[in-house]
C-alpha cells in the first residue's frame, strides 16, 4: 500500500509500486546517520558505488565510503555549488557561478616492489607497475609500448613487472614460473621477452624450448619453476593486484595511481607531469 505525502513523491513511489513483480514488495531501511561538518549541497557516487562525493557549503568535498563512513576530504572552490563525478571516478566537475572547473581525482596505491623484475634505474622518477599475464594477447602487445616509453625517458622511468596470470590461461602461471626461474639465472627480461613473443604457443614444450633459446641451465630452470618460493611470489603479486582493484589483464600503474591512458603522446604527458613535480 502506497501512501502520498507529496505530488512528486506519490508519482515516484506509484511508478516504482508499478513495475514491481506481482508477490514482491519494496523493503526500506535507515542504515547510517552521519553528521556532516558544513550543509551538503551537492552529492555524486562513482559508478560502481565504491564512493560518495559530497560538496559541503565552503567549497569542502568530503569522500565516503557506501556506508557512509570517511575516507579523505579536499577543498575545491569556497564558491562551489553542484558537482558530479565521471564514470570511472577519477574526475569532478564542479560548477561555480558561471566557471566549471575540473579537479583529478587519484587513488595512490602501494605496490611495494620486492624482489620482482625491474628495468630502469632505481632513482627514477616514475615507475610503472605492470601486473601482466605471459598468455594475454593484449599483454603482448603492451611490451614495446613499454620499450618505447623507457627509450624515450632516459633514467626517467621504470618498469615493476607483476605477476598476474589468470585462470582462463592454461600456461599463464606455467610461463609466470618460468619467468622467475629465469630471474633466478639473472635472464628475466629476455624469457619475458621471447614468452610474449610466444603467447599464442606456450606450452610444456614450448616453455621449456624458450628457456633453453634463452641460454638458461636447463636442469636448473626446472628444479627452480617448481619451488614453492616461487609459486608463492607469484600468489603475493596476485593478492597485490587485487588489493589496488586489479580485475585484468594488463593494469598499469604510473607511480601507484591506475594509468587509463593508452595513447603514447598521453602517457609521455602523465611522465611529463610526474618528473617536473619531482624537481619541484
Amino acid at each position: 500500500m502506497c501512501k502520498i505525502w507529496s505530488l512528486w513523491g506519490g508519482l515516484l513511489l506509484l511508478m516504482l509500486c508499478s513495475v514491481l513483480p506481482a508477490g514482491a514488495a519494496m523493503q526500506v531501511e535507515g542504515t547510517q546517520t552521519l553528521r556532516l561538518p558544513n550543509a551538503a549541497l551537492d552529492v555524486a557516487a562513482t559508478l560502481d558505488g565504491s564512493k560518495l562525493f559530497v560538496l559541503l557549503k565552503g567549497g569542502e568535498v568530503q569522500i565516503l565510503s557506501p556506508a557512509g563512513e570517511f575516507i579523505e576530504h579536499f577543498t575545491v572552490a569556497p564558491e562551489a555549488e553542484r558537482l558530479a563525478i565521471s564514470p570511472e571516478g577519477d574526475r569532478l566537475y564542479v560548477t561555480a557561478g558561471q566557471e566549471l572547473r575540473v579537479v583529478e581525482v587519484a587513488v595512490l596505491q602501494t605496490l611495494p616492489v620486492l624482489n620482482s623484475p625491474v628495468k630502469g634505474p632505481d632513482g627514477a622518477p616514475v615507475t610503472l607497475t605492470v601486473f601482466s599475464d605471459f598468455q594475454c594477447p593484449y599483454c603482448s602487445r603492451l611490451v614495446p609500448f613499454v620499450d618505447e616509453i623507457l627509450a624515450k625517458n632516459p633514467g626517467k622511468v621504470r618498469v615493476v613487472f607483476k605477476q598476474f596470470p589468470l585462470r582462463m590461461h592454461n600456461f599463464a602461471l606455467p610461463a609466470a614460473l618460468a619467468s622467475l626461474a629465469a630471474r633466478e639465472q639473472g635472464k628475466f627480461w629476455p624469457m619475458h621477452d621471447l614468452l610474449f613473443a610466444n603467447s599464442s604457443q606456450l606450452s610444456e614444450e614450448k616453455i621449456r624450448a624458450l628457456a633453453k633459446e634463452a641460454g638458461l641451465d636447463l636442469a636448473r630452470f626446472d628444479k627452480d619453476r617448481n619451488a614453492q618460493k616461487l609459486r608463492d611470489e607469484v600468489l603475493r603479486d596476485q593478492e597485490l593486484g587485487q588489493q589496488a582493484g586489479v580485475q585484468g589483464t594488463p593494469t598499469v600503474f604510473l607511480n601507484g595511481k591506475l594509468l587509463r591512458e593508452r595513447s603514447l603522446p598521453g602517457v609521455q604527458a602523465l611522465v611529463d607531469r610526474e618528473v617536473a613535480r619531482a624537481k619541484r
